[in-house]
């Protein structure tokens, strides 16, 4: 982990800031456990871009039945927190990882029956794991056919300590649910199954945030929120029956501001010309801080109460905007690059629209050493 000092000295530039709302985190959470009481909060991937210290530090006094994330790395990052909840890494993990493994009351993902087959032979200690099991998603996991001989190595190797089993979701999203459904069937079957030959397991999970529509209908006794912890569910049976709000957002500040003549060509490859007289800014970001490049001459900054367009080609740590109609502006005066407010143009869901993906690929673009400030 790196201490906030270091953090300090390789951010970027120290005028560009994340700012965390705990109170829109901790509603998230209280929201979703309105839906599943058992929540395994999902911190891969620097806690989808948010930032894994920031996070992990507001779910320190929160009951889960586990941490969910992506690595070794982000498990000791975790524990570096002093952060006492047990954590399940669900990325990949190599034999000689778990053996030389010091981190406590950890659990490894199992994502494929050669990864059982090598852990058998090669795990030296009793091991905690959870089995993923391939309903349908067809990317990870054992398959339905390899679960009878899944379990009979689990029961030969008895240093593998089957505590879960768990499966993904991979269209929960979609307003036809009829895959959902397919999903569902399989996993409900599973779970009986493995209930019958391990009644001492612990865990059995498949919902992601947009899978919390079905609860009612699976078989499971934690769910794994991801992004709607973050704000966004991506699913509108979901968002019916919480009240979600976005956690992150991206300030920096006016660096320089100039006016430009009719027939200016502005950015790399001039690819936005001025048909007037205008008045332009920067700001010290760009896409290496997490302005998505596809926002070039369509995007927009806020800066007051007002929006101002994205002009030219994004660049690495510049962007240009267009500043005409905007009143008193000059150096350091602050910008909203990513809002904290869902119905902005520059809200985290609006940018994802305009790029055409989803939040989760704006949010984890955000460069990790960013100052991340919590706030309330």
């Amino acid at each position: 982990m790196l201490d906030s000092v270091a953090k300090t000295q390789m951010q970027p530039n120290p005028y560009t800031i994340v700012t965390l709302s705990r109170s829109a985190y901790i509603n998230n959470l209280r929201e979703f456990q309105k839906l599943s009481p058992a929540i395994a909060p999902v911190l891969k991937s620097n806690a989808y871009g948010h930032g894994l210290t920031e996070v992990v530090s507001m779910l320190k006094d929160e009951k889960t039945s586990f941490i969910v994330v992506d690595s070794y790395d982000e498990a000791s990052t975790v524990r570096k927190n002093r952060v006492p909840n047990p954590i399940l890494i669900i990325g990949y993990i190599q034999a000689e990882t778990i053996n030389c493994s010091e981190l406590s009351d950890i659990s490894f993902a199992i994502t494929s029956i050669e990864m059982l087959l090598e852990l058998r032979s090669k795990v030296h200690k009793k091991t905690n794991v959870h089995l993923k099991i391939d309903t349908g998603m067809h990317r990870q996991g054992i398959s339905l056919s390899q679960v009878s001989e899944a379990i009979q190595i689990i029961k030969q190797q008895t240093l593998l300590i089957p505590e879960g089993i768990y499966s993904h979701f991979s269209d929960a999203n979609n307003t036809d649910s009829a895959y959902t459904h397919t999903q569902i069937e399989s996993w409900n079957s599973v779970v009986k199954i493995f209930k019958t030959n391990f009644p001492e397991m612990s865990y059995f999970h498949i919902s992601n945030s947009a899978g919390h529509g079905y609860t009612e209908r699976i078989d499971a006794n934690v769910t794994r929120p991801g992004m709607g912890l973050y704000g966004f569910s991506g699913n509108g049976k979901v968002d019916s029956l919480v009240k979600l709000k976005p956690v992150l957002e991206l300030t920096t500040v006016i660096s320089g501001i100039k006016d430009i003549e009719p027939g200016s060509k502005v950015g790399y490859n001039g690819t936005f010309i001025s048909d007037t007289t205008r008045r332009i800014a920067t700001v010290p970001v760009g896409y290496d801080t997490g302005l998505d490049r596809r926002l070039s001459n369509k995007g927009v900054v806020k800066v007051g109460n007002k929006f101002a367009k994205i002009i030219g080609i994004i660049s690495m740590n510049t962007t240009i905007i267009d500043i005409t109609e905007i009143e008193n502006i000059q150096l350091n005066t602050p910008v909203i690059v990513i809002s904290r407010n869902s119905s902005d143009q520059n809200s985290m869901m609006n940018i994802a629209k305009e790029c055409n993906t989803i939040v989760d690929d704006i949010a984890t673009g955000i460069n990790p050493f960013i100052k991340r400030i919590i706030l309330d």
